[in-house]
């Protein structure tokens, strides 16, 4: 392993779940990961697998995907340098829900789960720290959950764009944001259409809550306006 892997790593390992952890036990955590090469169009793993691993991409894009009856696939969400992979595992060494393959020729930093729990004894301040950051999850599952259960579009979209605004720590005012994803991906995450995102999307600007700034740049420009688009409509409507 080359000695510059872990000062390589540290910057990605901040975005992932190990982002709360203190910084001198991240230092000591980095030499536990192993650099992966994996080939375009290998197979990371398989869904049902159950050697817990955990992923961080350096370099390349990857995809999560099911396969179907019938030898179809459908894919879950796309991966890209930075991006991280298999906490859930790394935890509590259940099977991966999904398959993983590379798009593109890749490199990977990965965290074998005996590792991972040797780490977790030497540093037990590490659990309330990954513990914070699976609660946050959860909260985040709950709260997709009832953006789903708003009823159209348009309060699909605009309940998305108030969870944006809130984890940039505002509440009120002009506020500056920016679409995690492509429009393409935020509309699958939102169940539906990328024709429906960008209707709602012009519909939400026409009505003065929200100004396209850039590509996926918005300022929320009424906050009440865009809290009133969320809310699903009534049965009679």
């Amino acid at each position: 392993m080359a000695d510059t892997m872990p000062h390589r790593l540290l910057g990605p390992l901040e975005k992932s779940p190990f982002g709360c952890v203190r910084t001198d036990i991240l230092e000591q955590i980095a030499p536990l990961f192993v650099n992966r090469q994996v080939a375009k169009g290998t197979v990371v793993f398989d869904e049902g697998e159950v050697e817990g691993r955990f992923f961080v991409i350096e370099e390349g894009r990857l995809k999560a995907f099911r396969n179907l009856p019938g030898g179809h696939s459908i894919t879950v969400f796309n991966l890209a340098e930075g991006d991280f992979f298999g906490f859930i595992p790394l935890l509590d060494g259940g099977p991966f829900p999904v398959s993983v393959s590379a798009v593109t020729d890749s490199r990977l930093f990965v965290l074998g789960r005996d590792d991972f729990r040797r780490a977790l004894a030497a540093h037990p301040e590490m659990c309330a720290s990954l513990l914070s950051y699976t609660a946050r999850r959860l909260r985040d599952c709950l709260d997709h959950v009832g953006l789903l259960g708003r009823r159209g579009a348009t309060a699909r979209v605009a309940y998305a764009l108030l969870g944006i605004m809130a984890r940039a720590g505002k509440c009120s005012g002009s506020v500056e944001i920016q679409l995690p994803s492509s429009q393409a991906e935020l509309a699958r995450s939102l169940d539906i259409s990328a024709e429906n995102l960008s209707r709602s999307l012009a519909r939400l600007c026409k009505q003065g809550a929200i100004e396209r700034t850039g590509r996926r740049d918005y300022r929320i420009l009424d906050v009440d306006a865009l809290a009133c688009a969320a809310e699903p409509p009534k049965p009679s409507e």
